[in-house]
């Protein structure tokens, strides 16, 4: 069964468009990688308040 927003991008003329949009990364993968090492050293909960990051992310 097709989603609600098949026919809006099969009937676009900016298909591709539709699907390069992405959102920009906030952090770079080595920025990321560093963050993960500060999480095994200083826990969830520190390490996502001092970066502003949601827990669950």
């Amino acid at each position: 069964m097709p989603s609600k927003y098949t026919d809006e991008i099969e009937n676009s003329s900016c298909t591709r468009r539709a699907f390069s949009m992405g959102r920009k990364s906030k952090y770079s993968a080595k920025e990321k990688l560093l963050i993960l090492r500060e999480v095994s050293q200083y826990g969830i909960t520190d390490t996502s308040t001092r970066y502003k990051i949601d827990r669950k992310t």
